[in-house]
């Protein structure tokens, strides 16, 4: 029987929270940052806010949506 390879992990998924957090609060300033990386090497960083959501791949470009154009893109490309 062949043995089995232990997976490393290779992914790894950071949620920096600032508490308990309401996002959809008027004028909050409230929002959650979740950091993404393979290894050590930070991929990009997923900002959640009471407006949109937005990928930060590197810091100067993102990608900006509003919760409509968010689960809109998620819809069409999860086909």
């Amino acid at each position: 029987m062949a043995k089995r390879r232990k997976s490393s992990r290779v992914t790894s998924v950071k949620a920096l929270l600032p508490g308990s957090i309401e996002l959809t609060k008027l004028k909050s300033g409230n929002g959650l940052e979740i950091q993404v990386r393979s290894h050590e090497v930070l991929l990009g960083t997923l900002m959640l806010g009471r407006g949109s959501v937005e990928w930060w791949p590197n810091k100067t470009n993102s990608l900006r949506k509003s919760w409509k154009g968010f689960a809109d893109m998620l819809e069409t490309n999860m086909r």
